[in-house]
C-alpha cells in the first residue's frame, strides 16, 4: 500500500510526465483499433505467384510485333510501287506512247527535275534531248486535245529546269506557235521556261543563243485589235518582259524601256522590275506608280475584292524590292523620290508585311 501511495504521489508531483506519458501511450496504440472491421481476420493464404507461361508471352509481345511488322512491310511495298515508275528513262519512254496519261508522266518528270536530291538530272544531256524531241514532235503534230496541250505545257516546264542549253529551239517554237486559242497556255509556259533556263545556265549564255531575243521582242510587239484577246496578248507580253529582265543586256533593256508605256499594266510592271535588276533608273516612274497604294490600274482586271487586295500588295512588295536592287547600283540621293514614297508607305495602315519591307529598304539608304 505504501509503495502504491508513493507512486501516486510521484505521479501527482510530476504532471508533465503524466501528460507526456499519456501522449506517448495514445500515439503508440494502433490506429486501426478504433476503426470498424479492424479486427477482421486476414485471408488464410494468397494465391501463389506463378511465372508467365509461353502463351501469355506470345499474346503480350510476339503478336503485336508481327502486326507492326506487317504494317511496315505494306508501307514499304506501296512506297516501292509508287516510285517504281519514277525512273526518268521509263517516264520518257512512256511519254512517247502519246496517250491521255502522257501529260501526267511529264508532270512527274518536272517534279523530279526540281528535286534537290537529284541534281544530276538537271545536267543529263541525253534526257534533255529526248524531251526536246518529244516536244518537237508534239508541236509538229499540232493536236489540240486538252491532254496533248497539257503534255506540251509540262514538256516546256521540264526543259526549263535543266542546267544545260538543250531544247532552246523547241522552247522558242513553242513560244511562237498559236494555231488556236488553246495553244496560248503552251506559249506562256515556254516563255516562263526560257526565264527559268536563263537563271540556270546564266544570262550571258542565253544572250548568245540564236533567236531568243528576236522571239521575245516579237512577242513584246504583238497586240490585238480584238477586245476579247487583249488581255491574253497582254499576259504574253508580260511574260516576255519578265524573261527579258532576267536575260538583261543592252538589247533587252532597250526593249523593256519601250514596254514602260505598254497599255497592259502587268507588262509595264514586269518591264520596270526587269530594268531594276540591272540598275536602270528609267524604271523609276513605273515603280512610283506601283508603290502608290490607291492606284486603280494596279488592280485592273481583277474580279473579287480578295483578288484585288492580293494583287495590290504583291505589286507593292515587288516594287519595294526593286528599289532595294536599284540601291545596289546607285547612291541613295539618286533615288530620293522613291525614298519619299517608301516613307509614305511606312506611315500608312497597310499590312505589316508591306510596312516591314518598306522599313528594311529605307534602312539601306
Amino acid at each position: 500500500m505504501s509503495e502504491s501511495h508513493e507512486e501516486n504521489e510521484q505521479s501527482s508531483n510530476d504532471p508533465g510526465e503524466s501528460s507526456r506519458a499519456g501522449v506517448s501511450e495514445s500515439l503508440t496504440k494502433p490506429v486501426v483499433e478504433n476503426q470498424p472491421g479492424a479486427e477482421a481476420p486476414l485471408p488464410a493464404s494468397l494465391p501463389p505467384v506463378q511465372a508467365p507461361d509461353a502463351g501469355f508471352l506470345v499474346q503480350l509481345f510476339l503478336i503485336p510485333m508481327i502486326i507492326v511488322a506487317i504494317i511496315v512491310m505494306v508501307w514499304v511495298l506501296f512506297s516501292w510501287i509508287a516510285h517504281m515508275g519514277n525512273d526518268p528513262r521509263d517516264l520518257v519512254r512512256d511519254l512517247q506512247s502519246l496517250n491521255k496519261a502522257s501529260w501526267q508522266k511529264a508532270f512527274t518528270l518536272s517534279d523530279l527535275l526540281r528535286d534537290s536530291n537529284r541534281p544530276e538530272l538537271k545536267r543529263d544531256k541525253e534526257l534533255a534531248k529526248e524531251l526536246a524531241d518529244v516536244l518537237k514532235s508534239e508541236l509538229q503534230a499540232g493536236n489540240l486535245d486538252a491532254s496533248r496541250i497539257r503534255l506540251r505545257v509540262f514538256l516546256c516546264k521540264c526543259l526549263g529546269e535543266f542546267e544545260i542549253p538543250v531544247g532552246i529551239p523547241e522552247l522558242l517554237e513553242a513560244a511562237r506557235l498559236e494555231r488556236s486559242a488553246e495553244e496560248v497556255d503552251v506559249r506562256y509556259a515556254a516563255l516562263e521556261s526560257l526565264a527559268v533556263l536563263t537563271e540556270n545556265i546564266s544570262p550571258e549564255q542565253m544572250q548568245k543563243e540564236s533567236g531568243v531575243l528576236a522571239l521575245l521582242k516579237e512577242t513584246c510587239q504583238d497586240f490585238s485589235e480584238d477586245s476579247t484577246r487583249r488581255s491574253v496578248k497582254g499576259e504574253l507580253r508580260s511574260a516576255a518582259a519578265f524573261t527579258l529582265g532576267v536575260i538583261g543586256g543592252k538589247e533587252a533593256l532597250e526593249e523593256l524601256d519601250a514596254l514602260l508605256v505598254d497599255p497592259y499594266p502587268n507588262a509595264r510592271y514586269n518591264a520596270a522590275l526587269g530594268m531594276s535588276r540591272h540598275g536602270d533608273l528609267r524604271s523609276t516612274d513605273v515603280l512610283m506608280a506601283m508603290l502608290t497604294a490607291d492606284n486603280p490600274q494596279v488592280v485592273a482586271g481583277e474580279q473579287s475584292s480578295t483578288e484585288k487586295e492580293s494583287k495590290r500588295l504583291r505589286v507593292m512588295v515587288n516594287a519595294i524590292r526593286a528599289v532595294r536592287r536599284l540601291l545596289d547600283y546607285h547612291p541613295g540621293e539618286k533615288l530620293e523620290v522613291l525614298k519619299k514614297q517608301l516613307e509614305v508607305l511606312v506611315k500608312s495602315k497597310l499590312p505589316t508585311s508591306v510596312v516591314l519591307e518598306a522599313k528594311e529598304t529605307l534602312a539601306a539608304f
